[in-house]
Order: C-alpha cells, then sequence, then structure tokens
C-alpha cells in the first residue's frame, strides 16, 4: 500500500507539472527544404525526435505547386517525376505526425525574376492581379514587357479576392489537391489582401458597381464602409464554400489559417476577419502570427485574441512564434507566456532556423 501512495504521488505531481498529451506543437516548413527525399527525411526526423505532432508544410508557394497536378505548374525546385507532398505524406503516417498542405492562397508572385513556366498564371491571367488605385502598369499590363524582371511593390503580386474567377480558380486548386492527397489538414497563409490600399482590380469594381448601383449612397463615409465590407466578404465567402469543398473531399481535415494577430488590424487593414471563421466553423483553427520582438507588443496581441475570442475557442488557437528575428531565450520566454495564459497550442516560425543554427533549437527546446 505504501508503494502505491507513492507512486500515485508521483503520478499526480508529474500530471501537474507537465502539459497535456494532446496540446498542439506545430512547425512551419518553407518550400526550400521539400525539394527532394533526403530534405523531407531530414524534416520528418527532426519533428519525431523532437516531438512536434504537426506539420504545415509549403506545397503552394508562388502560384506553383510542390506536388502533381494537372493544372498548377510544379516548381522548378522539383524534379519532375518527384512528388514531395505524396513522399511526405506517405512517410509520415505511422509516425504521430500530421501533415498539413500549407497554400499560399492569393500570393501569386514575390520576385524580380519572372517565373520560368509560360503557364504561370501571372502570364496566362495578369487581369487577376490586385492592384492599387493608381497601378495603371498593372491595368496595362506593362509589368509583363521588360525583358526579364518585373517591378516589386513591398510583398509582391496578389490575385484579387474580389474577382470571381480568382476565388474559382482557387477552389479548383483545392479540390484536387483534396481528392488526390489524404492529407491531415489544409493551411492557408496569405488569406488577404496586400494592404489597405488594394482591392481595385477591374473585374472585382464592376462586380461591385453591379451589387450597389441601386443603392443611396450621400456620404464618401458609407461608400468607404461598404467597400471595406465588400472586400471581406469576398474572402470570407471563400473560406466558407472551401470549407465545403474540403470536408466533402476529406471529412476529418483540419482547416487552418495562418493570421494576423492584431483582429482589429486584420480587418481594417487586410480585411481578414478570421474570427468570424473560427466562430462560424469554417476553419477549425486559427494560428495568429504573433512575430512581434517586443515583449508588450506580443502580449499586448494575446490579451487581444484572449479578451476578443470566446473562450470554448481558446483550445482551437495555435499561436505562432517567430524564431527568425529574436534569440532562442526570446522566444522561449513568449511560449511560456502564452502557456500561462492557457494556449498550449503553438507552432514555430519556421524550421528553417533549427536548420542553419542547430544550436538554436537546443537552447529552445527547454522552454516547452
Amino acid at each position: 500500500m505504501v508503494i502505491l501512495r507513492f507512486v500515485s504521488k508521483l503520478f499526480l505531481i508529474s500530471s501537474i507539472f507537465s502539459y497535456p498529451q494532446n496540446d498542439i506543437k506545430a512547425l512551419w516548413i518553407v518550400r526550400d527544404h521539400m525539394v527532394n527525399p533526403q530534405l523531407i527525411d531530414q524534416i520528418i526526423e527532426f519533428a519525431q525526435k523532437n516531438g512536434f505532432n504537426h506539420i504545415f508544410a509549403q506545397v503552394r508557394g508562388r502560384g506553383d505547386s510542390f506536388y502533381n497536378s494537372s493544372f498548377v505548374p510544379k516548381s522548378n525546385l522539383v524534379d519532375s517525376n518527384f512528388d514531395p507532398l505524396n513522399y511526405l505524406t506517405l512517410n509520415c503516417k505511422n509516425k504521430d505526425i500530421k501533415v498539413h498542405a500549407w497554400l499560399n492562397i492569393y500570393y501569386l508572385w514575390s520576385s524580380p525574376v519572372k517565373p520560368r513556366h509560360k503557364n504561370h498564371l501571372i502570364f496566362q491571367k495578369p487581369e487577376w492581379l490586385d492592384r492599387k488605385i493608381d497601378d495603371e502598369y498593372i491595368l496595362k499590363n506593362e509589368f509583363l514587357f521588360e525583358e526579364n524582371k518585373i517591378n516589386i511593390d513591398k510583398e509582391g503580386y496578389f490575385l484579387a479576392p474580389t474577382n470571381p474567377d480568382v476565388n474559382i480558380h482557387l477552389l479548383s486548386v483545392i479540390s484536387e489537391l483534396t481528392q488526390n492527397y489524404e492529407i491531415d489538414g489544409v493551411h492557408y497563409d496569405y488569406i488577404r489582401y496586400h494592404s489597405a490600399d488594394y482591392g481595385y482590380n477591374k473585374a472585382g469594381l464592376s462586380v461591385f458597381s453591379a451589387l450597389n448601383s441601386y443603392k443611396n449612397i450621400f456620404l464618401d463615409e458609407d461608400l468607404n464602409r461598404i467597400f471595406l465590407d465588400f472586400k471581406s466578404n469576398a474572402i470570407t465567402k471563400f473560406v466558407k464554400k472551401a470549407h465545403i469543398e474540403i470536408k466533402n473531399n476529406l471529412p476529418n481535415c483540419i482547416i487552418s489559417a495562418a493570421v494576423k494577430p492584431n483582429i482589429f488590424n486584420a480587418k481594417l487593414t487586410f480585411s481578414q476577419e478570421w474570427d468570424l471563421w473560427l466562430s462560424a466553423g469554417y476553419i477549425d483553427w486559427a494560428v495568429p502570427m504573433n512575430y512581434k520582438t517586443d515583449d508588450n507588443d506580443f502580449v499586448q496581441n494575446m490579451y487581444i485574441i484572449r479578451d476578443n475570442i470566446p473562450k470554448k475557442l481558446h483550445d482551437k488557437i495555435i499561436v505562432g512564434i517567430s524564431t527568425y528575428n529574436q534569440s532562442p531565450r526570446s522566444a522561449g520566454k513568449k511560449i511560456r507566456r502564452v502557456k500561462k495564459m492557457s494556449f498550449n497550442n503553438i507552432s514555430i516560425f519556421s524550421y528553417t532556423t533549427m536548420v542553419k543554427d542547430p544550436n538554436y533549437w537546443r537552447k529552445l527546446k527547454r522552454y516547452f
């Protein structure tokens, strides 16, 4: 009996000081590490050895694919006979590692060098690009006429969420992917506008005008509010339709989105109403990219999430923490801080840091 009581006490103590076994410990894998079997083997070995139970593997970067598709050009980084996503999923099946296909949704191109594939959307459908109100060079396709270079504005070129043909195409991308691959999750990234200045795609503006031609709009403030709602609704409708398509093909697939951590800024600047997506069930997880290095800024974002997302949904929040812009100690302190706030699910951006500096993980893992 004494021995049993001693063992029971040990079990109780260990349960108090350990985190639940079902906590999500995720890792973002940038596409550079998905180009051949050897690199993917290293990913799996690292994840398994260090207790990561979910992988966000980037398989759609800049309008190209790291899987086999009938209409999306495969990345020139990958041998045409190799299917990175298939290799990853097959080799994670019996290792308690869930594979999520990470897709850059509206992000299309970011390099000043033109794509090599002639069937890339930037060549085939330049009218699908989003633009600012004064971007005449996009409207006239002038950026395509230079010999080798493309003019890049900040992050690069985005597809226009307000253009109906864009969302039809993206739904086809998701449909094909979820029909052909038994993945555990679909992870959206760049599911937003470039910035508040964007949203003036020509076809999108035609849709907006048709929807509002009957309304008496007297004030500029009214027009701006209606236009902002139109921009947000375009993305939310896509998220809703994509949810239906994914769940029809893979009922148990986890739908997640990498989102801006400040809910209010996400809406006003990027038309990304991810709190609505989560509460409506259009996504299963929200992954706020809280990449702030300053502790006060980081914590402020977490307070906004805690105070504005219903508590019953907090276990659907996977907090994204960066490693590329801060020390292991700084990142580790943030992990401990969010766990004290009862946000126990974490995703690390990204695996690349661990490859470049193996000592980084040795220092960071003590904080988990």
